[in-house]
């Protein structure tokens, strides 16, 4: 057991020699380190400054905020619940109607509601009037009162259209004048003053409004030397030729009347230089003298008083006289009248016929002839 325990204590009190050059090497080591931290200690001594100041600030900033007391106000403890918002303000939205002159034309409209709120009105409609402007006009009530003003102007009334007609042979003296305006605003019609002739009836509102409605007036004229004139149907046979003219006191036509010819007669005129007129048919007069009455012939007496060419033609158009008025159809040029066609008709032409007077005619699809003037062809 001595030996045992001497062992131990041998092993316990053991040191392992080190050789010289592996001290020297461990002192050398232990000096290099110690060297490295005094170079760096010397090249940075403002960075250990500014350390040591960014220190010192932190430090005083956690000085600040430990020793910086809380603010505490003395008041009562605030409900955590949301406050109510502060209530909208109430206006009103006033709409004016005025028409151009700045009249009013309806009651105002006023709205109310609160401030922020979307305004909403449905505009009225009015019969004469229609939207030209609004003003100050707002989408929105606002804190104030607002005033809107919505201005109107009147509709264009229909026409009024005026014709001149001699009353006589049916002739337009002067082209057809229209004229219009503004709803409600009145008219005055007076007749125009034609050379040679005078006013003798009229028909139609010479005097009134423009409303809705298209109006015609219609002024008749007859000849200043014209005194009367008189529609009759009975024959003469006349005792002379006789020279044929165009119309009372007018231009003589080629072909005249020889004597002993029955003819009908469909309108008489007496002038104001005393002579007399005896319309034959059409546009064709003999004087009212040489000539006795008679009864209708028993065949037919009367030779062609004009020399026609007839040209097939295949035309359509529409009956150009007087609205609401017809005009006579004959079964020849210058012939008898058989019947009457509608202003506005429309009409089928089927051969076009000139006499040698140049007058021209139409012939239609149930073979009556018609005088060119009232007739509109298509184009």
């Amino acid at each position: 057991m001595k030996f045992v325990d001497w062992l131990k204590q041998k092993l316990n009190t053991f040191v392992s020699p080190q050789s010289p050059a592996h001290a020297t090497r461990r002192n050398r080591r232990r000096d290099y380190h110690q060297r490295k931290r005094w170079h760096m200690r010397e090249a940075e001594p403002e960075n250990d400054q500014t350390s040591e100041m960014a220190s010192e600030s932190n430090n005083d900033e956690r000085d600040e905020q430990i020793e910086k007391p809380d603010v505490v106000i003395d008041a009562e403890p605030i409900d955590s619940a949301p406050t109510e918002p502060a209530p909208a303000l109430n206006s009103n939205v006033t709409f004016f109607y005025v028409d151009e002159d700045g009249q009013p034309i309806k009651e105002p409209d006023i709205l109310n509601g609160c401030s922020g709120q979307r305004v909403s009105i449905q505009l009225p409609s009015f019969k004469k009037y229609y939207l030209v402007s609004i003003e100050d006009f707002s989408s929105y009530f606002e804190d104030f009162d607002q005033q809107v003003t919505l201005k109107y102007a009147l509709k264009e009334g229909l026409p009024v259209l005026i014709y001149y007609l001699d009353i006589d042979t049916g002739k337009v003296l002067h082209r057809v004048k229209i004229i219009s305006d503004k709803l409600g605003k009145a008219y005055d019609i007076h007749a125009e003053a034609i050379n040679d002739y005078r006013v003798i009836n009229n028909t139609g509102q010479t005097y009134g409004y423009f409303d809705e409605r298209t109006h015609g007036v219609i002024f008749y004229y007859r000849r200043v030397d014209w005194k009367t004139v008189q529609r009759v149907e009975y024959y003469v046979r006349l005792k002379a030729a006789h020279k044929v003219f165009n119309e009372p006191n007018g231009k003589v036509l080629k072909t005249g009347l020889p004597a002993n010819v029955i003819t009908q007669i469909f309108a008489r005129i007496d002038t104001t230089d005393n002579q007399s007129w005896l319309n034959i048919g059409g546009f064709e007069w003999i004087k009212n003298a040489e000539l006795e009455p008679s009864d209708p012939p028993t065949n037919h007496l009367i030779p062609p008083i004009t020399k026609t060419s007839r040209n097939p033609v295949m035309l359509f158009g529409t009956i150009d006289f007087v609205p609401g008025r017809s005009v006579e159809v004959f079964d020849e040029p210058y012939g008898n009248s058989v019947g009457a066609l509608e202003n506005g008709s429309r009409i089928s032409i089927k051969a076009r016929i000139v006499d040698d007077q140049g007058l021209i005619w139409y012939e239609l699809a149930d073979q009556s002839i018609i005088f060119n003037e009232y007739v509109r062809v298509d184009e």
